[in-house]
């Protein structure tokens, strides 16, 4: 099996590993079919496993398990500032030599709020994961790179598509790729907020069946690994590095699992990326500020009440706690059959029949992440019944601090909710990333907060969201020459993305970092909310021209 066979293949299964000490120490520790270096930290290593199980966690740990994300978004430039700017007769920012970078749901290409005067693209290439004939891409052993002379030629022709058969069939990246870097469409009363940028764009490929399994992913949903995220995001900077140019990625994805404290692999790897000069990394803190998904352990002993509405073929949840406390649980079924208490720990694997329900539950005790010393205990309900399910939990901890996550609204069958859930530290993943720009939204017509966004602070304090952008009925591109609307906090992530080229423009003698662009957000933004920074805003509303001119 050659390595792009393996990288598509269903019997195959993606970790993420250490690549810092080599090719040699990952072969010895994993026997891979191949390897994908992601950078000089990180790897992929594929190995011939059909399905992620106990085992797979016991023997690798619990952060080598690729973690899925979904899509995070279903008047602005006057309200975002950057309307202002271009008032100013001496100021020339709309994103010229910028690189912007988008990995999503892949781009029409075709679309006129992507072409120059003469018909010529704006695009710099695409990366279309989803292809599986070609080439490797730039390191990368799967799905086929489009170059800018390549796009040229294919909308010379009659039939583009023909050429280059790359399509956004979901329309969620051609939206954000619009409202970041669309051309100003006079007659649509339409103007992105970098128009003169060019884009680089990743279309990812879906998740593999093994993880919409493990993780009870409904089918029709759109689900992408963090792995093909992360290599994205590498492809993009290694363009950047190829031009030397500056380049601004929006990241409109996320995920509920996770100890959403910034230390997935994703999430480190934007944490350093951010450090660099030239590179901009922004995020969403995703729409899970109403959807009940996050309880919040303050006691002894607590009964955790799980609301399964419909019946379904399951769902996931995960119960984060940190040693060297003891931690036990139990699980009570609708019709009060239980599991038994059992005493958490890094290799817990049980699986229980409730045979009333006829609902098989997997507890699963993972391995503490490289960046932390948090433990994860996962709960994976099969064919889940509907009613009440508990579970009871009892930890001898002097100040008990623990949090439990169901995965993001997408993910679930119906509604799955906690009885009496925490809106409060809901913000998805990477958006916990401590160093990446992450975005809340709000409605430019009226002020209005977002109802669904996310809402902070890291549970270990870290102020999240950092600032907040219009995200509610956005207008914008979407696929075959159409314009529409979308809201959420991906669409305000597009939308910064989009200012943080302006920012790397004019301070191009300088090529400042992310890290830089997010203190020039901060300081300019306009404070809302109750207390300073809060949970619901951060540090305020982006306002794109203080943040420039800010004394």
């Amino acid at each position: 099996m050659t390595c792009r066979e393996a990288i598509y293949s269903e019997n195959v299964l993606d970790y993420i590993v250490n690549a810092f000490s080599g090719n040699e120490v990952i072969e010895q520790r994993y026997n891979p079919l191949c390897i994908t270096e992601i950078d000089r930290f990180r790897a992929i290593a594929y190995k011939q496993e059909e399905k992620i199980n106990s085992e797979s966690i016991g023997r690798f740990g619990y952060g080598t398990i690729p973690h899925v994300y979904g899509l995070m978004a279903d008047e602005a430039l006057e309200a975002s500032g950057v309307s202002k700017i271009r008032r100013q007769p001496y100021l020339d920012l709309y994103g010229q030599g910028i690189l912007v970078g988008i990995v999503d749901t892949g781009i029409d290409f075709t679309h006129p709020a992507f072409l120059n005067a003469d018909n010529t693209t704006r695009i710099h290439s695409i990366w279309d994961q989803t292809i599986r004939e070609g080439g490797d891409v730039k390191g990368f052993q799967y799905g086929r790179e489009f170059t800018q002379e390549e796009i040229n030629e294919a909308l010379r022709d009659e039939e583009p598509l023909s050429l280059i058969p790359s399509r956004d069939e979901n329309g969620h990246g051609t939206f954000l790729a619009g409202i970041a870097a669309g051309n100003e469409m006079r007659q649509q009363d339409f103007s992105g907020v970098a128009p003169l940028s060019e884009l680089v764009i990743v279309k990812c490929k879906e998740a593999k069946n093994s993880y919409r399994e493990f993780y009870r992913v409904p089918s029709d949903v759109p689900c992408f690994q963090e792995n093909d995220v992360m290599c994205g995001i590498s492809y993009i900077l290694r363009v950047a590095q190829e031009t030397k140019r500056q380049v601004a990625i929006c990241i409109g994805m996320g995920g509920n699992l996770g100890n959403h404290d910034g230390e997935t692999p994703l999430c480190s790897m934007i944490d350093y990326m951010n450090m660099l000069s030239g590179v901009c990394i922004v995020t969403c803190v995703g729409n899970e500020g109403n959807a009940r998904h996050h309880y919040h352990l303050t006691k002894e002993r607590e009964e955790i009440d799980i609301n399964v509405e419909l019946s379904s073929q399951g769902f996931v949840c995960e119960l984060w706690w940190r040693t060297p406390g003891i931690l036990r649980f139990d699980v009570v079924s609708p019709a009060g059959t239980t599991l038994g208490i059992t005493r958490a720990t890094t290799h817990t694997k049980i699986r229980k029949l409730f045979t009333v329900e006829n609902t098989l539950l997997e507890v699963l005790g993972g391995e503490e992440q490289q960046q932390t010393r948090d433990q994860v205990v996962m709960f994976r309900f099969e064919n889940s019944k509907a009613g009440i399910w508990k579970i009871l939990v009892d930890s001898e901890e002097a100040e008990v601090d623990f949090h439990m996550w169901l995965p993001i609204t997408q993910f679930l069958y119906g509604e799955t909710t906690f009885v009496r859930p925490d809106p409060n530290v809901t913000i998805c993943e990477p958006g916990n990333s401590r160093r990446a720009i992450s975005l809340s939204a709000y409605d430019p017509a009226d002020g209005a907060l977002f109802l669904q966004a996310s809402r902070g602070f890291t549970p270990s304090g870290i102020v999240k969201p950092d600032v907040t952008a219009p995200g509610v009925k956005l207008y914008g591109p979407l696929p075959k020459n159409n314009y529409g609307s979308m809201t959420g906090t991906g669409v305000a992530t597009a939308l910064t993305a989009g200012i943080a080229a302006l920012y790397m423009q004019q301070y191009s003698n300088f090529v400042i970092s992310g890290n830089s662009v997010r203190e020039l957000l901060i300081r300019g933004a306009d404070q809302r909310g109750e207390g300073y920074p809060n949970r619901e805003w951060g540090y305020g509303t982006v306002n794109a021209f203080e943040s420039i001119f800010y004394e």
